[in-house]
């Protein structure tokens, strides 16, 4: 991972721990996940820390006030 950058190995390695997926498996798994992705130019796909928490379902948190009426 460089920064917030989840490299193809990166992905590879949640895709199936311990062993070295291709790169057709490891589009179907992010795909199947709803992991947004980009090719990287060398055989392999990269996406952010951000795509991988929308398909999670996280988001940052939010500094906003709730209401009096939702109390």
């Amino acid at each position: 991972m460089i920064g917030e950058v989840l490299q193809f190995q990166d992905l590879q390695e949640l895709c199936r721990p311990g062993e070295r997926p291709r790169l057709s498996t490891v589009e179907a798994w992010a795909r199947g996940q709803g992991i947004r992705y980009k090719y990287d130019g060398k055989g392999g796909i990269w996406t952010t820390a951000a795509a991988m928490n929308a398909a999670l379902g996280l988001q940052h948190a939010s500094n906003d006030t709730y209401g009096t009426d939702l109390f």
